[in-house]
């Protein structure tokens, strides 16, 4: 049973080690601690008391027998053995406890590291992480944070890295995570998640394999849960079927629960829970009959940004969103989206997706108002603006140059929102977001690793708490209910880790959407900061449900088209394996009862809603469609 997490939930409350795993990871940052100045400083303090205490003792008899009787002092010699004098006591405990400290001092980190790995040797119900990019350690000083015991398997990290994980008690252990004494020797059979975590996708499946042997020797009762980090979207995609059919086929659970994750893809989808309803405010305000994000640069987080947005962002009072992507090579750009993407273009009676590639190199070629007239006649003007071109330093420069082209005269007044892996000196101090009142273009970070890679989304699943009610709604039919506690939507978190991988993929896009759903009925999440008292059950407008289910039909079918469904033809049934659905119609096709399912979703969007936002919710400013 897998329990999700979140502020105050469950799983945050968790804590990932056992009496063993705790010890040893205490006993690390015991042996590793920067305490070594103060050691330092404690013999220095006892070798002065000693060498200065002795020679100002015996100054009179000259320096050599000075030396000789200040030396002595260690001997105990009769001239401090029976001393009485209030110096030479002190000498004498200085010139004895000097020796005796250090060697204490030397030796104690030694032992602190031999009994770490004693201890070790029991632990259990710990976290283990393979791989040493900043991501992997981030995730691992995070979960320290939180008491978890952390054992990290690396190769090539360096020694003043791998020290100050250890003073935070980290246990770091030097090897390839692919082989199994490896893994034995971090004891990842007992673990109680473990992370692939290389920046290879091959050698985190290989790390997969080599958990599910070792936990299927060891007879593992409860599945270990394997996170493996892939950045191919293709491959991301199979290892979820592959997953899938897995659980499918198998009655009882196996040696290892795979849980494929891209870091990239939780930046988006935090990006579109977090923004939709400011992109669709500014829509409004600007009159646009759709939502127009321009991309400059399409390499996997904007690719997983424009994913979102095509099966997340869908309004009832707009049409379905549009994306224009500026790239050097436009047309590779396009061809490899298509092949990633080919059901979402094959079926143009159904829905197609509104893509369209440009030429604009910003390495070759500056950003000025010729730009933006050429896209914005092309395709109109924007709502918002991506920047992931593949590197930071080339993200904050474009950044900085389409904010100043933006507001001169107020060209495109839309928010930039700018990925940047790791947080940098200037998005701390200038990439914050909106500060002002007027509209305008503003700077925003997303993406980093310090804001993705943690204890919360990794290995709680946070993202995905949405998705577990919106699932949870479409399995029992919560929403033909009138209300639903708050105790209920937690409860159905529990059974979220047993949905195959397919719905659950479906139920992460129906999450996301909720806040535009929210939008659409009128409401807005109350600013606590400002003294705001929300509503805590938002309720629908009757008269919207039926245009706001429509709605949500046609973006579960851009969903499933995206994800590599596609419509069954003459004759053909739904077929799980063949990703073959009978639903894939429009609107007027469908049965009535199939239309209440629909229902159900946009009932269940002011759930996730709730669940999403406890302060509650107001009534929007303007809450009419634009005309």
């Amino acid at each position: 049973m897998a329990v999700l997490g979140g502020e105050g939930g469950r799983f945050m409350a968790q804590r990932y080690a056992n009496g063993w795993s705790q010890a040893a990871a205490g006993l690390t940052a015991l042996a590793h601690t920067q305490a070594s100045v103060f050691r330092w400083g404690i013999v220095i303090l006892l070798t002065a008391l000693w060498i200065g205490g002795g020679f100002w003792l015996w100054r009179d008899l000259g320096a050599s027998e000075a030396f000789y009787r200040t030396i002595s002092a260690v001997s105990m010699w009769d001239e401090y053995f029976s001393a009485r004098d209030p110096v030479r006591e002190v000498v004498r405990f200085a010139a004895i406890a000097t020796p005796v400290i250090g060697l204490l001092f030397a030796f104690s980190g030694q032992l602190g590291r031999s009994l770490a790995r004693i201890f070790n040797l029991g632990a259990a119900h710990h976290i283990v992480i393979a791989g040493d990019s900043p991501a992997a350690l981030s995730l691992a000083m995070n979960c320290r944070a939180s008491h978890d015991a952390v054992i990290v398997i690396a190769e090539n990290l360096s020694a003043e890295t791998a020290l100050g994980l250890r003073r935070k008690g980290v246990i770091v252990l030097e090897g390839d995570a692919r082989l199994i004494e490896t893994l034995a020797t971090a004891r990842a059979h007992r673990a109680a998640h473990v992370v692939a975590f290389e920046p290879d996708d091959t050698a985190n499946l290989q790390i997969e394999a080599a958990v599910r042997r070792l936990a299927e020797k060891h007879r593992r009762r409860k599945p270990v849960s394997v996170h493996v980090a892939t950045a191919s979207p293709m491959l991301l995609r199979e290892a979820r079927e592959m997953s899938s059919r897995q659980m499918r086929r198998k009655k009882s659970p196996g040696a290892v629960d795979p849980k494929p994750f891209s870091l990239e893809e939780m930046a988006a989808r935090a990006l579109v829970q977090k923004e939709s309803q400011t992109l669709l405010d500014l829509a409004q305000h600007f009159r646009q009959d759709r939502l127009h994000v321009v991309f400059f640069g399409f390499d996997r987080a904007a690719e997983c940004v424009a994913e979102r947005i095509l099966v997340s962002l869908w309004s009832a009072h707009f049409e379905a969103p549009r994306l224009t992507v500026l790239a050097p090579n436009p047309e590779a750009a396009e061809a490899g989206f298509r092949a990633r993407h080919r059901e979402a273009f094959a079926h143009p009676q159904v829905w197609s997706a509104d893509v369209a590639f440009m030429p604009f190199d910003w390495d070759a070629r500056s950003v000025g108002a010729e730009l933006l007239d050429a896209v914005e006649t092309a395709r109109g003007k924007p709502t918002a603006i991506i920047v992931s071109t593949g590197a930071d330093p080339g993200n904050i420069h474009l950044s900085i140059a389409l904010k100043r082209v933006c507001n001169n005269r107020l060209r495109w007044p839309v928010p930039i929102f700018m990925f940047e892996t790791t947080q940098s000196e200037f998005s701390r101090q200038y990439a914050k977001g909106d500060e002002t009142e007027e509209v305008d273009a503003y700077l925003q970070a997303f993406g980093s690793h310090q804001t993705v890679s943690t204890r919360r989304r990794v290995i709680g699943g946070s993202l995905d708490r949405g998705a577990a009610v919106a699932h949870e709604h479409y399995n029992k039919g919560l929403g033909k209910r009138d209300a639903v506690s708050m105790k209920e939507l937690q409860s159905a978190m529990r059974d979220w880790g047993d949905v195959l991988e397919t719905y659950r993929a479906a139920n992460r896009a129906a999450a996301d959407s909720a806040m535009t759903k929210l939008w659409d009925a009128g409401w807005r999440p109350a600013r606590k900061a400002e003294g705001e008292k929300g509503e805590t059950a938002p309720s629908l407008p009757p008269e919207l449900i039926d245009r706001m289910a429509q709605r949500e039909h046609d973006r579960w079918m851009a969903e499933r088209l995206i994800a590599g469904w596609r419509p069954s033809a003459a004759g053909e049934q739904r077929d799980n394996e063949l990703m073959i659905h009978d639903k894939l119609v429009p609107w007027s096709a469908l049965s009535e009862a199939d239309k209440e399912n629909d229902v159900v979703q946009v009932r269940a969007a002011m759930d996730v809603a709730r669940l999403l936002h406890k302060d509650g919710f107001v009534r929007r400013e303007s809450s009419s469609a634009p005309s």
